[in-house]
């Protein structure tokens, strides 16, 4: 018997709608993600006042004793096997099923890496004490409130930082330890940051930012007599104590546990589940490739002189034109850089983000150690803007190898990402697709940015996209994996190096390797995820033809924040599907 047609739509719609079920899913969902928004909040302060969301008090440190990171794994266990209970493909048109991403992802990353035990052996030159300046910068004052928390937290970095001395000790004493490399550099950043006065550290921010009476005096006896001697203790731990018995090794396999942590630390920087080891060979595969394309640029602009790899970066480096006479003239030319890729942010994404970028150099004492940028996002509640943190010494600085790095940060790299999101993100989303941020899908944006930004012709000339390949953080996935799965020695890893950053000097070089040493797993998130993102655009491509439009692409990829690229792939199905 035929039903008719009124009769099969009505029962159409009706399939459509909401189950009971699936509402009272939904809700446990937000239920769930708003729990671990407060937990979050309360546990990690610190970190959570970078988010860019209100933070309703400004007066804690972020937990660092093994006791209470137990405590949090447990938590994260709980709520984890509340999550498995609910189903998210029967809500995958609404914003819930964005939300059991985000939560799926972050317990799966916890679960995984308990194991690692990582608070007894972080040493690193972007840990704690790299963030202090930061964390001063954002520190609110201004009201009596707001000025007594500030002091109440900064009076509890020194027990904090009392307790990463002690986490450190009982680190070693069960056989987990940094890499001798990475304590080298960390205590190098600290010598350079304890060389100078308390009171002409960028630690005294909220001083110069509130003058009230007593508030300098009081900020000045924080920082000099809690903070200040903390830092020099530390300091001396890792000089006379930890630094004669690091990690010899840049391999994680010698510690407990070691292999599961890597494959773990993988899984949680980049959100995808891989064998390590098969990742080598394409590694070295995607360095071939983006070589080549920077010799065969340089032959076009060069001629015969550029025979390969190594004769181009000699021709670059000897090139005067490549070297910037001042700080200010990279200030200019940074600044110059942003307001090119901002007036071309309409060809990126369908609704632009209208929020503008400050530039910031480093703070001097991390000058030598700071990465080539950061960014930090603009706060909701208007106390900070969206700040783009750059390196200024002129002589480690070409200018053929700056501009991928400041499109990287800022535009249409990570001030796209994220103040679009904040912007015109999918509304009735939750605020957990702001507070999570996975590296893989997020710094694999920035890095396929930097490419989509050429396709824009957003760099000065082809000499400067040579600078883009001469600065891909590609070679460093090869170091990585070649360290810690293929047993190569750091003075290899240290070979391997020099030649692939030819416009790097010698001394950057060693501070980044021992970096990377420091946070196994975090750099390949940059090369991976941007390979993910490229994989994903070209799978759009060919299913739709002429009908894909890349600021749709974009826009829809972008708008729910940095899912994992589980969510992303099967977003990116749903997208192609309905078109």
């Amino acid at each position: 018997m035929k039903i008719p047609r009124f009769v099969a739509t009505l029962l159409a719609v009706l399939a459509a709608l909401p189950s009971r079920a699936d509402s009272n899913d939904r809700a446990l969902v937000t239920a769930l993600a708003d729990r671990y928004v407060t937990e979050y909040e309360k546990n990690f302060p610190v970190s959570y006042a970078f988010s860019g969301l209100t933070v309703h008090r400004n007066d804690g440190v972020d937990i660092n004793s093994p006791e209470d990171l137990a405590r949090w794994h447990a938590l994260m266990k709980q709520m984890a096997d509340e999550l498995a209970a609910i189903k998210p493909n029967a809500f995958a048109a609404e914003p819930e099923w964005v939300t059991w991403q985000f939560l799926n992802q972050a317990f799966r990353q916890d679960d995984l890496t308990a194991i690692c035990r990582s608070e007894l052996w972080g040493v690193s030159t972007l840990g704690w004490q790299a963030g202090l300046s930061q964390v001063a910068s954002i520190q609110p004052v201004g009201t009596d409130a707001a000025r007594a928390q500030a002091l109440s937290r900064w009076r509890g970095f020194g027990p904090y930082i009392d307790r990463e001395i002690a986490n450190l000790k009982e680190g070693q004493r069960l056989g987990y330890s940094a890499s001798e490399a990475a304590t080298r550099s960390t205590l190098s950043q600290l010598d350079e940051l304890l060389a100078r006065k308390p009171g002409e550290s960028p630690l005294m921010d909220p001083m110069e930012r509130d003058q009230t009476p007593g508030f300098a005096a009081d900020w000045k006896a924080v920082v000099e007599g809690t903070v200040w001697p903390a830092i020099t203790r530390y300091r001396d731990y890792i000089r006379d104590e930890y630094l004669p018995h690091a990690r010899k090794s840049p391999s994680l396999y010698g510690m407990p546990d070691g292999r599961a942590c890597y494959r773990a630390l993988i899984f949680s920087t980049t959100t995808l589940d891989v064998d390590p080891d098969a990742l080598f060979e394409r590694a070295q595969n995607e360095v071939e490739r983006e070589r080549k394309l920077a010799v065969d640029l340089g032959r076009k602009l060069f001629g015969g002189k550029v025979t390969d790899w190594k004769s181009l970066g000699e021709i670059i480096r000897a090139d005067p034109h490549e070297k910037f006479a001042s700080a200010d003239e990279i200030r200019d030319f940074t600044q110059r850089v942003y307001e090119r890729a901002n007036a071309a942010v309409g060809r990126m994404v369908l609704t632009p983000p209208v929020g503008k970028v400050v530039l910031e150099p480093f703070p001097e004492f991390q000058q030598a150690t700071a990465p080539g940028g950061q960014y930090i996002p603009a706060a909701d509640d208007g106390s900070r803007p969206a700040t783009y943190l750059y390196r200024n010494i002129t002589t480690d600085t070409y200018r053929t190898s700056l501009e991928n790095i400041i499109l990287h940060e800022t535009i249409p790299g990570h001030h796209l990402q994220i103040a679009f999101l904040a912007e015109h993100g999918r509304k009735n989303n939750h605020p957990i697709s702001r507070l999570l941020f996975f590296s893989g899908p997020g710094e694999g944006w920035a890095t396929y940015a930097e490419d989509f930004a050429y396709e824009l012709g957003l760099y000065d000339s082809d000499r400067d996209y040579i600078g883009r390949e001469m600065g891909s953080i590609t070679p460093w996935m090869v170091l990585e994996l070649g360290t810690q799965v293929k047993g190569w020695t750091m003075d290899q890893a240290l070979a391997y190096a020099y030649e692939a950053r030819p416009l790097r000097s010698q001394q950057t070089v060693r501070d980044t390797v021992a970096q990377i040493s420091s946070l196994p797993g975090f750099v390949l998130a940059y090369p991976l995820g941007g390979m993910k993102w490229e994989e994903m655009r070209k799978r759009a491509e060919h299913r739709l033809g002429p009908r894909f439009d890349v600021r749709e692409f974009h826009q829809v990829l972008l708008e729910d924040g940095m899912l994992p690229f589980s969510a992303l792939d099967a977003k990116l199905d749903r997208w192609i599907a309905s078109k």
